[in-house]
């Protein structure tokens, strides 16, 4: 490696500690906020999923803990829980327990993932179809194409 190399290379490490730091500071907020409002996290708090640390089976968690999973960030709808790996995030049955915060894409596009929520303008993807949301959602166990009333093909 030479000179360059490795300047870019500490350079790249920097930024990504920042990044990392931002994102941390910006998810304790957001879960301060909830706490505080009593309401779940805003449709696009997974911006900041370089900050949050991952789901972990046999983990106990509190209302709003935030975590990753998946590529999206998820919160814990419960007052206590603790994660199991027969119940993992996401997915069909864990409605009462967890939401999902998906982050964009370099397009600023959210991925359609279970149970997430949508804010007015933000724009999804399901599939190779992009939605734009009309009218704000949370807990969407429908994909966008499947809710007429709330989006419509961008």
């Amino acid at each position: 490696m030479d000179k360059w190399q490795k300047a870019a290379q500490i350079v790249k490490e920097r930024t990504e500690r920042r990044i990392k730091t931002i994102s941390a500071a910006g998810a304790q907020e957001a879960k301060a906020l909830c706490i505080a409002t009593n309401t779940a996290p805003a449709a696009e708090i997974g911006v900041f999923s370089a900050g949050v640390e991952p789901w972990e089976v046999g983990k106990n968690y509190e209302q709003y803990d935030l975590f990753t999973y998946g590529g999206a960030v998820g919160y814990v709808k419960q007052l206590t829980l603790t994660a199991s790996e027969i119940y993992p995030p996401f997915s069909v049955g864990t409605e009462a327990l967890y939401g999902a915060r998906p982050a964009p894409d370099e397009d600023g596009v959210y991925p359609y993932v279970y149970n997430m929520a949508a804010s007015v303008d933000m724009r999804v993807r399901e599939d190779d179809a992009v939605y734009e949301c009309i009218q704000a959602i949370s807990d969407m166990i429908y994909p966008p194409s499947m809710l007429a009333a709330h989006f419509v093909l961008a």
